[in-house]
């Protein structure tokens, strides 16, 4: 997809379609005009075939089992490549089947995972030079912390440093791409003529963007509301006790459905945890009670979440077993078997 001067979207359905369902998401964004998705597994890719998705799909991850490679190139998937030694499978499953496979080359600028080391110039050139079969059709890198702007920099100039010395050796690099979400909102410079958009789409990012809606929401039931006493226990581990007679109902979603999965913060220095610390301190000034949405009114969720059940303070109020409870759960955290719905 593009528009203008618009770099190229691809568009990130890894994790279950970042957890609004892969395929239907898939079609959903398809039908809106991409083109070009990506993937990070096997599954996911051939999936999206079988579900009848013709559009360019990229292999995030790279592969170096002969036998996964062979079903991505007859799938026609755009390899992801981070070594010689995948290349030379490549080209060997190439030309057995007589007929192209294509690949981004990954270049590794500080990430510290897949790809060629950005300082080892002449193995990326020969590298570029082993394929034939393999047509090379993009070049990329990724970025390890895109809100840390320092950091970032350092790997776009490690990037642009590969790129220049690849075209001066008259090597042909395709698709140029290194933004996810955050990179593009923040970095206009470094989109080049590729995005890779994943949270974005959801309306979620770590940048401030107005008029960004999050999409996603858990709707579910209320299976069972009675009184209990003042002083009664609530769920496991006998840690809360109601403080008057309360009204409860019970809701049949649980950790196991995503509800208050969290994601760990990656923290490193020492600034990191002060700011951490700051933030919890916040925290405790603050109601950061877990809530759901009832008729349009918050209620606390009250006691330990189970695998699959909740338990909701509705002292007070007239909810009854026929309302819908909405909750506010990240698409990524939802456990897959629960079925997804667009409207």
């Amino acid at each position: 997809m593009t528009n203008g001067n618009f770099p190229k979207i691809i568009a990130v359905v890894k994790g279950n379609g970042m957890g609004l369902g892969l395929v239907e998401y898939s079609k959903f964004l398809v039908n809106n005009g991409i083109d070009f998705l990506a993937v990070a597994n096997l599954e996911e890719a051939l999936a999206l075939r079988q579900a009848g998705i013709q559009e360019e799909i990229l292999m995030l991850t790279p592969i170096a089992k002969e036998k996964e490679m062979e079903r991505l190139i007859e799938n026609e998937i755009t390899l992801t490549i981070s070594s010689k030694e995948q290349i030379e499978i490549a080209e060997k499953i190439a030309q057995s089947q007589e007929k192209d496979a294509k690949a981004h080359i990954k270049i590794d600028t500080g990430f510290g995972r897949y790809g060629f080391l950005s300082t080892n110039l002449n193995d990326i050139l020969e590298s570029f030079k082993m394929c034939d079969a393999l047509k090379i059709t993009g070049t990329y890198t990724h970025f390890a912390k895109p809100i840390n702007e320092k950091l970032t920099k350092k790997q776009f100039e490690r990037f642009l440093d590969v790129i220049e010395f690849l075209k001066k050796e008259g090597q042909n690099l395709g698709l140029l791409h290194c933004s996810e979400s955050t990179a593009f909102l923040k970095y206009n410079s470094m989109n080049l003529n590729a995005i890779r958009i994943g949270s974005l789409f959801q309306g979620r990012t770590l940048i401030d963007v107005p008029d960004l809606v999050k999409i996603g929401q858990v709707k579910s039931s209320i299976q069972e509301i009675k009184n209990v006493p003042k002083g009664y226990n609530i769920s496991y581990g006998n840690m809360y006790h109601t403080k008057k007679e309360t009204k409860i109902a019970i809701i049949p979603v649980g950790y196991m459905d995503g509800l208050n999965m969290k994601k760990a913060r990656d923290i490193f220095s020492f600034q990191e945890n002060i700011l951490s610390v700051g933030i919890e301190i916040k925290k405790f000034f603050k109601d950061n009670r877990l809530k759901v949405l009832i008729n349009d009114k918050k209620y606390n969720i009250i006691g330990r979440i189970g695998m699959y059940h909740a338990v909701i303070d509705i002292t007070g109020s007239d909810v009854s077993l026929k309302d819908e409870v909405i909750l506010d759960i990240p698409p990524m955290h939802v456990n897959s078997m629960i079925r997804r719905e667009y409207i």
